[in-house]
């Protein structure tokens, strides 16, 4: 039996309520049910070439750092010192020179699997620092196919296991040959939820994407929704002298995989508060040669278009949600079923969200 079978049409439900959409309160209990219990995309391969090789940045608020090993695996950590909570590197990247990670305030020394090594000044005084209590706090970490992904929580599913079909439905399209273009980040004032529900349906084609709809035959546009593997599988077939067809995955809570012939469109978002975010995406193509770079850039403009549109709209929605003025709308069976499996994942995340 194949995995892309069509998921039933259900009734008209009511949307989630637009004060989830603004509540601080609540982001702060997503930080903690959600995003940190799920992996996220962080990183590229290719950045962490070679042993003690390092990347730092912030994903839902935490400072965390990785750390490229001897026998080649990765480690992450919180990006803090044990001692007093400095920051082991404000640099966005490096390498650590002699192998090992030194804190700048007090130069406490870690091994690259994050051990302490040496922690000066305390000598033999009673009680002194035994290095097994004082190893770096370890977050999760792991490769797929060129792309990093990190996880808060340190236990859980394996990477390959939380990414579920999109193992086997992606394997022959050459994400290991294929290499970075460039990238385009935004930071917006729109909820993560909103996002994710936009992108979950094609309802909105026909009116807001134009160069889209010449390029893709909409009426054939499909979203399956597989809610135990957290994930939606949707396809556009190409029309006749279309730009491309497209096969586009989503993994919940907000990661998209959008695969092409030239290549790939690799997307998520960093919440950054309730109702903000910072939208992430990065192209790789199979060819990067001068020869192609034309091409390439309008591939890239052509995506990168799409998700303006996609923006522009949904900046609106949320000025909305903020006012208070709208409360609940309803979702449409037909065509906006992936919408509510969506929510439906918010709502088994977070047990009584709307009690």
């Amino acid at each position: 039996m194949s995995i892309i079978e069509r998921t039933e049409a259900v009734p008209v439900a009511p949307t989630l309520p637009a004060s989830l959409y603004r509540d601080p309160d609540l982001f702060e209990r997503e930080r903690r049910e959600i995003f940190a219990r799920e992996w996220l995309l962080f990183a590229r391969s290719d950045q962490l070439a070679k042993a003690g090789d390092f990347i730092t940045g912030t994903i839902i608020g935490f400072p965390i750092m990785l750390v490229r090993q001897d026998d080649g695996s990765l480690r992450g950590f919180h990006n803090v010192c044990r001692h007093r909570a400095a920051m082991l590197t404000q640099a966005a990247c490096g390498h650590m020179a002699g192998g090992v990670i030194r804190c700048p305030y007090h130069s406490w020394t870690y091994h690259l699997d994050g051990g302490l090594a040496r922690a000066p000044g305390f000598g033999a005084a009673k009680g002194a620092v035994e290095p097994a209590d004082w190893s770096l706090f370890p977050i999760s970490a792991d490769e797929w196919r060129g792309l990093i992904f990190v996880r808060i929580a340190t236990e859980g599913p394996s990477l390959t296991d939380w990414l579920g079909p999109i193992v086997p439905l992606a394997a022959h399209y050459p994400l290991e040959g294929q290499t970075f273009f460039s990238e385009k980040n935004r930071d917006v004032d729109v909820d993560w939820k909103a996002y994710g529900e936009n992108y979950l349906e094609c309802y909105h084609c026909p009116s807001m994407h134009p160069g889209l709809c010449e390029s893709l035959d909409i009426s054939r546009y499909t979203i399956d929704s597989f809610p135990e593997h957290g994930l939606f599988h949707l396809y556009g077939p190409k029309k006749d002298g279309g730009l491309t067809d497209g096969l586009y995955f989503y993994r919940f809570p907000f990661l998209m995989l959008n695969l092409y012939e030239w290549g790939s469109s690799i997307a998520t978002v960093e919440p950054l508060g309730a109702g903000r975010l910072r939208h992430i995406n990065w192209y790789l193509f199979s060819d990067i040669s001068p020869e192609k770079a034309e091409e390439n850039a309008r591939s890239a403009a052509w995506s990168a278009q799409i998700i303006t549109e996609d923006l522009d709209i949904i900046t609106g929605v949320q000025r909305n949600l903020n006012t208070g003025i709208y409360d609940r709308g309803i979702l449409s069976p037909r065509q906006e079923k992936a919408v509510q499996a969506f929510q439906d994942m918010v709502r088994r995340a977070m047990p009584g969200l709307e009690g």
